[in-house]
């Protein structure tokens, strides 16, 4: 991860991360191949940080699946301290605390295993870091991690990494990859870093409307070409209004304005539901 300006430095887009897990960005744009590309992605490895899964919406009403970031994930790696352990006949729940919040990660036993072997299954000690690698599951309405695999952390840049890497992948669905990227990372530097001529570091607010738009979600932009579409009237547009002339729902209108809001590019002005875009000279 050499320079947050390009995006590409990691590996996302291609063959993925040091853990095999990488995402294909391209796969999701082709038609013929639309439900290939969905099942591969739905079951591709995401690093995310405790709070993603908190905060995660489910796919879709009374589904045990669920969305980060607008897409569907299932499965997950995590980094964090182990708080407690509690073993059971059948399995070993641990409470992993990473900094931004804490999750039970539940570790399923072999009974034929341990019969012959009662420590096959490694058992960590409270207040060590550990990577998990498991499927995201909710039983009772309460979100839990099914492990597949816990390994000891031996190096601490490895938390480091982590956290990195969950953000660069969060950005990357969130605010997109940079087109002119590849273009502008030649050996002179700078080009598609920040204040370089062209993209520009996608993790801060582009002056360039062009670039700032391609990187919005439908929604996002949606909301935007209303907003343009309808003079951008001082006194801004209710969520309401929006809603009704534009076809969305209430849920997409306000998914679209904290977007643009995040991004900077349009403020509130009566009240938190009625919205502008902020003209930049």
């Amino acid at each position: 991860m050499s320079a947050f300006g390009g995006y590409t430095t990691t590996g996302y887009g291609g063959g993925g991360g040091d853990d095999g897990g990488g995402f294909t960005w391209g796969s999701q744009g082709g038609s013929s191949s639309q439900p290939l590309a969905r099942a591969v992605n739905d079951e591709s490895l995401r690093p995310v940080t405790i709070k993603q899964i908190i905060d995660a919406e489910p796919a879709y009403a009374g589904d045990a699946n669920f969305r980060i970031d607008g897409l569907e994930v299932r499965q997950v790696t995590v980094v964090g301290m182990v708080r407690s352990i509690n073993p059971q006949t059948t399995n070993i729940t641990y409470k992993i605390d990473d900094g931004t919040g804490s999750i039970e990660v539940k570790q399923w036993l072999d009974a034929d295993k341990t019969a012959d072997a009662p420590d096959a299954a490694p058992v960590f000690q409270e207040e060590e870091y550990v990577r998990v690698w498991g499927r995201l599951k909710s039983f009772s309405n309460k979100r839990h991690i099914g492990a597949h695999v816990i390994k000891p952390v031996r190096d601490f840049n490895e938390v480091n990494y982590h956290l990195l890497e969950a953000t660069y992948v969060h950005l990357f669905f969130t605010r997109g990859g940079l087109p002119n990227a590849a273009a502008g990372g030649g050996a002179g530097g700078g080009g598609a870093g920040v204040g370089g001529d062209g993209g520009g570091d996608s993790m801060f607010v582009d002056d360039g409307h062009d670039a700032r738009y391609r990187s919005y979600s439908a929604k996002a932009r949606k909301m935007y070409d209303y907003l343009q579409r309808n003079g951008n009237p001082t006194e801004g547009i209710h969520m309401q209004v929006i809603a009704r002339d534009s076809g969305m729902s209430i849920q997409d209108v306000m998914a679209g304005a904290e977007e643009l809001l995040s991004h900077g590019t349009i403020y509130t002005t009566m009240d938190d539901e009625t919205f502008a875009i902020l003209d930049r000279d």
